[in-house]
């Protein structure tokens, strides 16, 4: 007893150890992890998931079946639901106590709420009912929130977020971030208040159909919020990748596994939406391998072929090794290796013209002019695919026919429902290859029109209908009481053919 020392709390830390935690090494975490940077987690996640659901890809190893709807507990939950609540919620409430404590923090908190948001979004819009005011504090048993209850705190969470940012911005109090810690923006919190306004619209649209009263009141504050929306391809919010070649960019990296390939609803909208092939069709799929130089061939397959149907469909179009990193042609004689800086999409100016499109379509103030919305997303995304690649690597030449022709050419349609499946589809063009958004995208409007499955292998589906949304994860309904609950999901509990809150049946 005489020997002992009231040192202990001091003699038990670690000298070379952080003992607080610091916002600004969190945030680059949390956007990797909110962006399924790591290769294994864009597999099991996107890939073998939304890109499928999206039917932008289709899958052609006969070894995967999700194609056809069957559910792999462990790729959702390392894929979608470990990477938002073991990393993004945990490290976000982590990084509030940290800023209420230290308010100098405040503004990339700030920026870590406006992101957080945008992964809290996306993990509702795939599973419905999630555990949310009670998740992320070490809660196994946490409580179930209503799909409605969260979008409303997602807007209270983006303006307030906005409005500190508005306020703050110039504070030389506050810490910075420095190099490196933010990996989107780099800390310019002006366009960091431009996204929260744009995540603003996206979500306000989401309601669209389900409460439009509400959908309208959001949009137009969006669209006059002070700090503005993005107003243009420099303000795109995409993560940014240190590594290259294997260790880079995700699609990049598993794409030449040969797993996946175009798929057939791909390939019908880049040939026939227009009376000339979409422009972006060489800078996102290669040719088939009976192509000639005088004679390139794009081709996809349907979604959720057996393995029998695949062997049948030998000459496909694979999503490109280099995809959305560089161009290739058969007398390409350039580095194949050529690579060039692309970051992981999160959201960018082309999908906030298709915003402004819709809301303008729908009479809401501030949107503009529906046609001129419309046409500025098309011009914005094929800049955006095109910048940083040699101009030998595309052509310019069908831009404006491809834009005036058509089922894409305004003029074609002249009802608001017809100009709405045109918005929509653009849209999803655009938004490739962010499966999340654009199967989140037609499961609110119905469009683009993609095609049933060949075989959907899950029993709650009935054949010729689409999946709804992911159900829990096997752990979550071992460990949590509440995810059982039947009162869930608008009393209808979970399941793949279950619909989510604002999911309003415009498709089967």
């Amino acid at each position: 007893m005489t020997a002992c020392t009231g040192d202990f709390d001091e003699m038990n830390q670690n000298p070379n150890a952080i003992t607080s935690p610091n916002p600004s090494y969190m945030m680059p975490y949390i956007q990797e992890y909110g962006a399924h940077i790591a290769s294994w987690e864009f597999q099991v996640g996107p890939n073998l998931h939304c890109n499928l659901y999206a039917q932008y890809f289709a899958n052609s190893a006969s070894y995967f079946n999700s194609d056809s709807y069957t559910y792999n507990s462990a790729w959702v939950t390392d894929g979608y639901w470990n990477s938002y609540y073991v990393t993004v919620l945990t490290q976000a409430k982590s990084a509030k106590t940290v800023a209420d404590e230290d308010p100098s923090y405040s503004n990339i908190y700030q920026c870590i709420r406006i992101f957080t948001a945008r992964c809290t979004a996306q993990t509702t819009d795939l599973f419905g009912d999630i555990p949310y005011t009670e998740a992320g504090i070490g809660n196994a048993d946490a409580k179930y929130d209503s799909q409605e209850s969260i979008y409303n705190d997602l807007f209270k969470e983006l303006t307030e977020a906005v409005e500190l940012l508005n306020a703050k911005k110039d504070d030389i109090t506050q810490v910075p971030f420095l190099n490196n810690q933010d990996l989107i923006f780099n800390g310019d919190l002006s366009k960091w208040i431009k996204f929260g306004n744009s995540l603003r619209l996206r979500y306000a649209m989401r309601l669209a159909y389900k409460d439009p009263a509400k959908a309208k009141k959001e949009a137009e504050a969006a669209l006059s919020a002070p700090g503005g929306l993005m107003t243009s391809n420099d303000d795109n919010a995409g993560v940014y990748i240190s590594g290259k070649g294997a260790n880079g960019w995700p699609l990049f990296q598993i794409s030449g596994w040969g797993e996946f390939c175009m798929s057939k609803t791909m390939e019908n909208i880049l040939k026939n939406s227009s009376t000339v092939l979409d422009p972006r069709t060489s800078l996102w799929f290669g040719h088939t391998d009976t192509s000639t130089a005088a004679n390139p061939v794009y081709a996809g397959v349907p979604n959720g072929l057996s393995a029998a149907a695949l062997s049948g469909y030998p000459d496909r179009s694979s999503t490109r090794r280099y995809q959305n990193c560089t161009a290739w042609n058969l007398a390409d004689t350039k580095p194949s290796n050529f690579l060039i800086g692309k970051r992981q999409k999160v959201m960018e100016y082309s999908e906030v013209c298709f915003l402004k499109a819709e809301a303008a379509l729908r009479g809401w103030a501030g949107a503009g002019d529906a046609k001129s919305n419309y046409i500025a997303g098309i011009k914005a995304s094929f800049d955006y695919e095109r910048a940083g690649l040699d101009a030998s690597y595309y052509t310019t030449a069908d831009d404006d026919t491809y834009m005036t022709t058509g089922s894409v050419a305004w003029d074609a349609e002249s009802s608001e429902e017809g100009h709405m499946k045109q918005i929509i589809t653009q849209k999803w063009i655009a938004l490739y290859p962010d499966g999340e958004e654009a199967w989140t995208e037609f499961r609110r409007t119905g469009y683009p029109a993609l095609m049933p499955v060949a075989q959907s292998l899950e029993p709650s589906l009935p054949q010729g209908t689409f999946i709804k949304k992911l159900r829990y994860t096997d752990d979550e309904l071992r460990e949590n009481s509440n995810a059982t609950d039947g009162s869930l999901n608008q009393g209808k509990g979970d399941g793949m053919n279950v619909r989510v809150w604002w999911d309003t049946n415009r498709y089967n």
